[in-house]
């Protein structure tokens, strides 16, 4: 029968089993492109390990607790951290979760790690027992030993961990506005980021450090009504993380294949086979050489400066209306003035973005597929086959050379 001691209990497993199920989604998948996975991954998995050890302390196995008490509070200090590296993965989208990244992030969590275990050697059963049973205050405590790791847990929990929730939003804050800065000038910069969902996540994930910090120092009045209290408030914050995390994996799923009423690509929107039009060769009688000028002069002005190529999606109909023409006369005038066809313009543009994206210090970390996306191709194969096509090199052999040094090809 269901009564408030299960209900206890349940309200306990709950968020652990939910924290199991999004750190095995994330760190296992297989998405090579997408740069989030492996820190949110991470830190869904130390928001689990924490809520193992803290269901051991309240859930009576205080004998395992006492072993396990040491790392908890350091797990608690590496969430945030940790979803700072996500922030800096997801602007930046680097090939390895750990290169170059500020582990001085984690050094509170390092810090409160060597001093809980230098608390724990100098103590004895009896004191440890006594420490853990959160029964005196400091004002009352006479033994040295229990009193330094008394010091210890405020230290972590009412120091470092205030400390990060504080400037958290700020940090955030600052984040998103350089972001938006960055966009106006490189409308390519961190396509995977979408706000709204990381607006929802830096909550959850504020609100399940601060829930839990809070149910730490409540201990000595802890009570099955705040019990119950606190982990429906974990399962909401853990399980919006999770939850929204796992959703970033959405934005890099192929992007679906261009449709096109006047274009046969044979299975390749990249290499495109053009259905000739039966009017055609009578346009050219209704169009003047300064129209045709112009038109030429407001496409490539548009293409420069806003960059339309970058869209995956792209027509020649969409271009058109653009650059204020009909369809009709922009065909006519790229296949029969510029000698060439729509997406023989469109892919030298997005090669020569390419070219610039491999070359820039910043992206040297950048995986392929992301290049390839950011520039508006809809697969690698495609990419690498322009890329190749058009410049005599792989996108690869191409950022060996140019890469390292920025020198200009």
């Amino acid at each position: 029968m269901l009564n408030f001691d299960n209900l206890s209990i349940i309200l306990f497993i709950l968020p652990v089993y939910q924290m199991m199920f999004y750190a095995v989604q994330l760190i296992t998948l297989r998405k090579k492109n997408d740069p989030s996975r492996r820190p949110l991954g991470f830190m869904m998995l130390l928001m689990l390990l924490y809520l193992v050890i803290n269901a051991s302390r309240y859930l009576g196995y205080s004998h395992i607790f006492e072993y396990l008490y040491i790392i908890q509070l350091p797990i608690l200090l590496a969430v945030i951290p940790t979803y700072n590296l996500y922030l800096r993965a997801i602007m930046n989208a680097p090939d390895t979760f750990f290169a170059r990244q500020p582990l001085i992030y984690y050094l509170p969590s390092f810090f409160i790690l060597l001093l809980n275990v230098v608390a724990f050697v100098n103590m004895n059963t009896d004191q440890v027992n006594i420490f853990l049973s959160a029964e005196s205050s400091l004002s009352t405590i006479t033994d040295n030993a229990i009193r330094f790791a008394v010091l210890v847990f405020l230290l972590g929990n009412a120091g470092f961990i205030t400390t990060q929730v504080f400037f958290t939003p700020f940090q955030y804050r600052r984040a998103i506005a350089n972001l938006v800065i960055t966009r106006k000038h490189d409308t390519a910069f961190a396509p995977h980021f979408q706000k709204s969902w990381s607006h929802i996540i830096v909550v959850a994930v504020i609100g399940f450090v601060v829930l839990n910090a809070v149910m730490n120092f409540l201990t000595p009045a802890y009570n099955q009504l705040l019990s119950a209290f606190f982990n429906v408030g974990i399962l909401v914050s853990g399980g919006l993380a999770g939850y929204y995390s796992l959703k970033q994996n959405k934005l890099y799923l192929e992007v679906a294949s261009v449709e096109t009423e006047e274009i046969e690509t044979g299975g390749n929107t990249d290499f495109p086979i053009r259905k000739k039009s039966e009017a055609e060769n009578d346009h050219a009688e209704t169009i003047s050489n300064e129209e045709a000028s112009n038109i030429i002069s407001r496409l490539q002005h548009h293409l420069v400066s806003d960059k339309p190529y970058l869209n995956s999606k792209l027509s020649a109909i969409d271009l058109a209306r653009e650059i204020d023409t009909s369809k009709q006369n922009l065909t006519y005038i790229i296949n029969n003035v510029m000698d060439s066809n729509f997406y023989g313009i469109i892919n030298k543009h997005r090669v020569m973005e390419a070219k610039r994206l491999l070359k820039l210090p910043k992206n040297q970390n950048y995986n392929l597929d992301v290049i390839s996306q950011m520039v508006g191709f809809q697969s690698k194969s495609s990419f690498n086959g322009c890329f190749k096509k058009m410049t005599g090199q792989t996108p690869s052999e191409y950022r060996k050379i140019y890469g390292k040094n920025g020198i200009e090809n």
